[in-house]
């Protein structure tokens, strides 16, 4: 885990915040790691995620996790804004952007969800735990998106529709959630501002 930097908290506290979080990954990953030797590995993920790294925090994000093939991203972790869902999709955007094969990369696929978040310390070496329901939902569409996809949960979507415009709407069931939750698909090889007609569209009206 990486957060970039050395937290203090009393730890046996913490406080609510509302918040963006974003959960971005690698597709293809185990099938990568099966087919060539780990050196091999690292050189071609390591400045991927040198880059996606590099996005999130230029968007105000903070890195609370990261794995192998993917991190957790918060924005608006220590003040409110109000622009965090907006900064957090817009992340994504790029993030799903600096994948793919055109760029002989593995592709990204991303989540992002917002709301109420409980922050508290965490274990070293994190300095902070981040609990609530848009933390698993943005996991849960993270997983959902396809490769170069961007998925966004319903509260994510209502405080961005008028930047991004449409999106392709769909209701999904998600793992460990009891009722459908209704998705937003952002995939940037097209403009945020086309319709496919293919499925249920959401204005941006």
């Amino acid at each position: 885990m990486d957060v970039g930097q050395q937290h203090h908290l009393d730890r046996t506290t913490g406080h609510r915040r509302d918040a963006a979080v974003l959960f971005a990954d690698l597709s293809g990953f185990t099938q990568l790691v099966e087919s060539v030797e780990p050196e091999i590995v690292y050189q071609v993920v390591r400045p991927l995620m040198d880059d996606l790294v590099d996005i999130a925090r230029r968007h105000g994000g903070e890195i609370q996790q990261v794995l192998g093939d993917g991190f957790m991203c918060v924005f608006g972790l220590h003040a409110t804004r109000g622009d965090e869902a907006e900064r957090a999709v817009a992340a994504g955007l790029e993030l799903v952007a600096a994948g793919g094969a055109r760029l002989g990369r593995p592709s990204v696929h991303a989540g992002v969800e917002t709301g109420e978040i409980y922050v508290t310390a965490s274990w070293p070496p994190a300095g902070y735990g981040v609990w609530g329901r848009p933390v698993n939902l943005a996991k849960r569409l993270c997983d959902l998106a396809g490769p170069g996809e961007l998925q966004i949960g319903p509260r994510a979507f209502a405080r961005v529709r008028r930047r991004f415009g449409p999106a392709r709407a769909a209701r999904a069931r998600l793992k460990g959630v009891t009722a459908p939750v209704l998705t937003h698909l952002i995939a940037p090889q097209r403009s945020p501002q086309q319709a496919d007609g293919d499925r249920t569209m959401i204005d941006a009206a």
